[in-house]
């Protein structure tokens, strides 16, 4: 019995043991794990922070200083590839090695720099009034700015760009039209007219535009007449057949007139085409439509616009009439006789290296009549006229330098005052401006309409009759 219960308590003990052997020593498992996935993706130059590692005793996690570990890594984030991190780690007597796979990619989309956030455009004209500028960088590609692809809507500009990893970028611009017109009628030539009691009136009508210059097809429908029988200011009326509130006048005057009223008269339908101010960037287009047309003009020439001498030369060669308008075009050439002829020698010396010849033709800055003259414009008349030179004014302005200027639509204005400026019957000398891309675009139209109604075009020589203002005194 003794016996017995002693094995009783022996065993108790026994078990005793074991459980705490197994819970203070057999338990201990010791892992090494990575933190993070093993396998990462890094975006190109940017910061690498590895995620490391931890070492646990079952869930309870070890002090890394408790243990000797290396890590090797070969990872370089200004170059793409895949990288090879390895760490070895020992621990109570055991070693682990762990690995992670760390790959560098280009997967940052470019960035889009603009100076402006909205782009505002003439509605008219169809340009910009705010110009965009834009820059495209890319982490791995550096300046793509010419890969940016501009796309056009109704109310924006999109700018896309893609890098060489076919990274996307879009930035988008709101797109702002302004100065919108309304439609309205234009007239056909002057909206006021002087004729003479017995003369002739030519009804030019109207037409509908778009605000811009463009025609619309819509009828015009006009009310009023003109008696040139009998004195009297008469008004014409122009109106859209389906908006009534669209509408222009013209006045058309009948008078006594003096004969001195009228433009002189030769018999012949001749039209002058001179060109002041240049030559400049234009002088060249205009130059190869009057070949087309195989027609001589009249070059009243400066040296204002530097580059352009040359052009002197070539409009000579070409077979056009030089003359000179001035060097400077600076009002003070009118401060005295002595400052004029300075600036007119040294514009002729200046045609005479380029054409071989010195000119004996002339064109005043401002015309005869002008007020910007400190001396009276009648002595610097007269002291051309003494040395055996001449002068032209112009009895048509196309007012490309004038209200012209401000139209929405300048070719078309130009245009109409050429067409209502001419008369048949004597010679027009037209004052155009070779300073002006509208009057170089509109020259072909107008030398088309000429033709049509039976003028002849001619350059200015030594039988040209002198078209001259009453001088400023």
């Amino acid at each position: 019995m003794r016996r017995k219960m002693g094995l009783v308590i022996f065993s108790t003990l026994l078990v005793n043991f074991l459980c705490i052997y197994l819970l203070f020593v057999g338990s201990h498992t010791y892992t090494v794990n990575l933190n993070g996935e093993q396998k990462q993706y890094l975006s190109f130059n940017t910061e690498f922070n590895d995620d490391g590692f931890t070492i646990y005793n079952n869930k309870r996690i070890i002090d890394k200083k408790e243990a000797e570990y290396s890590i090797t890594s070969n990872v370089d984030t200004k170059a793409l590839g895949e990288y090879k991190i390895e760490y070895i780690v020992k621990y109570q007597g055991k070693e682990y090695k762990l690995e992670r796979i760390v790959e560098v990619v280009d997967n940052t989309p470019p960035t889009i720099d603009t100076n402006t956030d909205t782009i505002e455009k003439s509605y008219c004209e169809d340009k910009a009034i705010n110009n965009l500028e834009f820059t495209a960088t890319d982490d791995y590609d550096g300046d793509i700015t010419s890969k940016v692809v501009k796309e056009e809507k109704e109310d924006k500009i999109i700018l896309t760009v893609k890098d060489s990893h076919n990274n996307e970028i879009t930035k988008e611009l709101s797109l702002v039209y302004r100065d919108q017109p309304s439609n309205k009628v234009v007239l056909n030539g002057k909206s006021s007219v002087t004729i003479s009691v017995g003369g002739s009136y030519t009804e030019e009508g109207a037409y509908y535009s778009d605000g811009c210059g463009n025609k619309i097809n819509e009828e015009i429908e006009i009310e009023g007449s003109v008696d040139t029988s009998k004195e009297g200011k008469y008004t014409i009326t122009y109106k859209s057949k389906t908006e009534n509130d669209k509408k222009a006048t013209r006045t058309v005057e009948v008078k006594n007139m003096p004969s001195s009223y009228s433009a002189p008269v030769t018999g012949n339908s001749v039209i002058y085409l001179t060109f002041d101010d240049g030559p400049c960037y234009y002088t060249k287009q205009i130059l190869d439509t009057l070949d087309k047309y195989n027609i001589k003009a009249t070059f009243f020439v400066t040296n204002q616009i530097s580059g352009y001498q040359n052009m002197i030369a070539e409009e000579a060669r070409r077979g056009h009439t030089i003359g000179v308008h001035s060097k400077t075009h600076q009002w003070n050439i009118y401060n005295s006789l002595d400052s004029y002829w300075n600036d007119f020698n040294q514009m002729n010396d200046i045609i005479e290296q380029q054409t071989g010849k010195r000119t004996s033709i002339l064109r005043f800055p401002g015309g005869t009549s002008n007020h910007m003259a400190k001396i009276p414009m009648s002595t610097i008349a007269s002291s051309v006229t003494s040395k055996g030179l001449r002068y032209y004014d112009w009895n048509v302005c196309v007012e490309d330098a004038g209200s012209c200027v401000k139209s929405s639509n300048k070719e078309q204005c130009v245009y109409n005052y050429f067409v209502g400026g001419l008369k048949p019957g004597r010679d027009n000398v037209v004052l155009l401006h070779d300073l002006k891309s509208y009057t170089a675009n509109s020259l072909e139209r107008m030398i088309q309409y000429g033709l049509s109604k039976g003028y002849t075009f001619k350059a200015i020589d030594e039988n040209t009759a002198q078209v001259h203002f009453r001088p400023w005194k």
